[in-house]
């Protein structure tokens, strides 16, 4: 027994009587039974607690995960960006709670012990450490928590304290707020990110079933009471809450200024949001009255490293890899930098189609590319985004088309190229500006065409180049030519490129493209003895090449035009070579034009549902370049007019895709300009007037992607008053008829599975079903 020994309860000294005890009498020990009796009591200490003034609005699901959680695990971290409201989740899930908790803010504080003692009214214990007075006070309780809000600065700290505390105490659980998670043993992170988000299409009753929205609509009429959303201003605030990520704190701060300015006003100010978006209310913590100090919080946090990782990928200003990340940020493999982002909630990772990409949140994205401007980093970064794009295309242009993995690595960085185009532009490095343009020709987009535009392929054609990438230029702009039906354009273009080919031999795949593009033109000015004889060559060349994408493209060009000829019989061998070719390859996305050409044959040959089938499944392949799909949607009507099916859908397509080719003038070929207008006079000699203007009223309203679907699904419009749910959701009701997962679905047509989720929950709420079997059942109804 030591000699200063005391009493817990009294503090006075322990004669060797009582030695190895912790009470020097009865009355101390009965006194320090009432005490834990009275802690033990279960109402949470709400003095400690936050006390919103306003309404919480939404996050029922996150409510319901963070219950089952808390159940299960007892180290939950609720981790988010600046502004995503981890406090008032946490807030809301605690008040729910019946038994002790403690709050513990840990933003204005240094020292992470001494705050958890205060906030559990632990006291002090003679002779014993603080860290023993938490633990001792802790496991009086029956069922205690913990709670840490806003961690991040003291991480470390913080976790070897919540390490020694679950340890110690088997019965405490413990719930921390941070942006990035404490990693620790048996720790659940909960991840939160933006409220739910209705289509930019959406009206005020369909907007307002989504979080975002009510959230604003909610935080505008507490300082506007006679705010509303209705059809006056629903775009605006959806496309106010879509810009600002769906981030509570933004939205919030966002829906403050009705006071002042519309949400069209609000809409067009978003640019300079960092500046717009302050005036949060007076009580609340600094970090949240202004959505600048919220991200310059997290910034000023990270490393030095970090920080310049955030500059530079913020100038990119679109989604990115791990291969452009590393480039940008200028290491091997950005990996680590990328983790450490993601785990501090300053990136979106987005998986899709197996691949991953990263994303600033745009507000994210904002704040840092100021920083990027402080510090001078534009130029360094553009000129590492054209380092990559020149590394991407370089080794691919001798080739008669670029490897699918290349076209396939632009695709996704599209949003690149734009800046390495205008970057070697500005100072004047041609040679690399016309590899820019070049991948650009390569690339397309959901959007737009593939191909680079007219504009940029003649300017780069102006300015001095090596031969072999003047070559590569002046093909892709033959081909530019072509699509566009400019034949005599195009074979001026192909004739110049064959000629560098024939004076620089040694490239093979080069020159094949030279003679196929060439041989097209020729067939379709006037020569088409001189076109037979071009193609052959180019067969010739690549038949012991080992490439059989490239032997695949060139007969399926050669079948094409055999076809545009009057010779569907000597096509159909060279295209079904070609088919067999690509599916061998299991390139899908490749199979487009070929099951295009099988199609074309199909009717020549009047086989029309065998058309009908060959265009359904190039339109399901094709999804990921819906651009290049008007073609199928034609010869899907074709095929249904030649069935006699339906008339009117057939109708509606055809106008559909006639939007597309008058938006990007392409012209179809003489051979099919004429089957196209034979079937609709055809449709307008079968259809009454009235259903005649109607189906092709539906095609003109229609966008590319409603059409492809509207022709997989044989169901109206999106937004037609008949249909009680979207295009898409109605696609994604019927594939889960067919019995597919959320993620096969998603694969199917290139989206998360989060989304389809989302579309799967929209359309059973607006039909009234309650599961998933209902919607199967109803989609099975209402489809054919």
């Amino acid at each position: 027994m030591t000699a200063n020994a005391a009493c817990v309860t009294c503090g006075n000294p322990l004669t060797e009587a009582v030695a190895g005890r912790r009470y020097c009498s009865n009355a101390c020990r009965q006194r320090a039974y009432r005490e834990r009796t009275s802690a033990r009591d279960d109402s949470p200490n709400d003095s400690a607690f936050p006390a919103p003034l306003d309404t919480f609005v939404g996050r029922r699901e996150e409510l319901a995960s963070l219950a089952r959680l808390g159940s299960e695990h007892r180290l939950l971290s609720l981790v988010g960006p600046a502004g995503a409201g981890k406090t008032r989740l946490a807030v809301q899930h605690v008040s729910k709670r019946a038994d002790q908790a403690w709050w513990t803010a840990l933003a204005p504080v240094s020292d992470v012990v001494q705050a958890i003692y205060h906030a559990v009214g632990a006291h002090p214990l003679p002779n014993r450490s603080v860290r023993d007075a938490v633990i001792a006070e802790v496991d009086q309780h029956r069922r205690p928590l913990l709670v840490l809000d806003n961690c991040e600065h003291v991480l470390a700290d913080v976790a070897d304290v919540v390490s020694e505390l679950l340890a110690c105490c088997p019965r405490l659980r413990v719930l921390v707020t941070s942006r990035e998670p404490l990693r620790l043993a048996g720790e659940q992170v909960f991840a939160l990110g933006e409220l739910d988000l209705p289509p930019a299409d959406s009206d005020a009753a369909e907007a307002l079933r989504y979080d975002a929205v009510v959230l604003f609509r909610d935080r505008a009429v507490s300082v506007d009471r006679s705010f509303e959303v209705d059809s006056s201003n629903v775009s605006d605030v959806v496309a106010v809450c879509r810009s600002l990520d769906g981030m509570p704190l933004a939205i919030e701060l966002a829906a403050r200024r009705v006071t002042v300015l519309s949400p069209a006003d609000v809409l067009a100010r978003l640019g300079d949001r960092l500046a717009l978006l302050t005036g949060g209310p007076r009580t609340a913590d600094d970090r949240h009255r202004t959505l600048r100090a919220a991200i310059g919080w997290s910034y000023d946090l990270l490393s030095a490293a970090e920080q310049a990782a955030c500059r530079h990928l913020a100038v990119l200003g679109v989604p990115f890899d791990l291969g452009v990340a590393s480039a940008v940020c200028g290491v091997d493999d950005a990996l680590e930098l990328l983790t450490s982002l993601e785990q501090k909630s300053l990136l979106v990772v987005d998986r899709m189609g197996g691949h991953t990409t990263f994303r600033q949140l745009e507000s994210i994205r904002l704040y840092c590319r100021e920083r990027a401007v402080e510090s001078g980093d534009l130029s360094l970064v553009a000129d590492r985004v054209v380092d990559w794009v020149c590394s991407v295309v370089e080794p691919e242009i001798s080739s008669f088309f670029p490897a699918p993995s290349v076209v396939l690595r632009l695709d996704r960085n599209v949003g690149l190229l734009e800046l390495a185009v205008a970057r070697t532009a500005e100072t004047g490095d041609w040679p690399r500006h016309v590899l820019t343009i070049i991948a650009t020709a390569w690339t397309s987009t959901p959007r737009g065409p593939r191909g680079a535009p007219t504009e940029l392929l003649h300017h780069a054609l102006a300015q001095p180049m090596p031969p072999a990438h003047r070559s590569v230029l002046t093909v892709l702009a033959a081909m530019h030519h072509r699509v566009r039906g400019g034949w005599h354009v195009t074979r001026t273009f192909a004739q110049e490129s064959l000629a560098i080919e024939r004076a620089d031999a040694g490239r093979p795949g080069t020159l094949a493209r030279a003679l196929e593009v060439l041989a097209s033109a020729e067939a379709h000015t006037g020569n088409p003895a001189m076109a037979w004889q071009l193609y052959d060559e180019a067969v010739e060349l690549l038949r012991d090449s080992g490439d059989k994408l490239a032997r695949a493209v060139l007969l399926n060009s050669y079948g094409w035009t055999l076809l545009q000829h009057g010779e569907p019989d000597q096509a159909a061998p060279l295209v079904r070579e070609a088919l067999t070719l690509v599916r061998l390859l299991g390139l899908p996305h490749m199979l487009n034009p070929v099951l295009h050409s099988a199609g074309a044959i199909a009717l020549a040959r009047r086989s029309y549902p065998e058309a009908v089938d060959l265009f359904r499944e190039s339109l399901e392949v094709g999804s990921e370049h819906p651009m290049d799909q008007f073609y199928d949607l034609e010869g899907l009507a074709l095929g249904l007019v030649g069935v006699g099916s339906d008339d009117e859908r057939a109708l509606s397509l055809l106008t559909a895709a006639s939007v597309v080719r008058t938006r990007y003038e392409f012209r179809a070929e003489p051979y099919w300009q004429a089957q196209l207008d034979e079937a609709r006079a055809l449709c307008r000699d079968r259809i009454t007037a009235g259903r005649l203007r109607a189906a092709e009223s539906t095609g003109e309203r229609m966008s590319l992607a409603q059409a492809i679907s509207y022709a997989l699904t044989a169901q109206p419009l999106a937004g037609d008053d008949d249909s009680p749910i979207s295009a898409r959701e109605l696609h994604v009701a019927t594939l889960v008829a067919e019995g597919l997962t959320n993620r096969q679905i998603g694969q199917r047509l290139g989206i998360s599975p989060h989304t389809v989720a989302r579309h799967v929950t929209h359309a059973r709420s607006k039909l009234g079903l309650r599961s998933r079997a209902q919607l199967a059942v109803w989609a099975g109804r209402h489809t054919p």
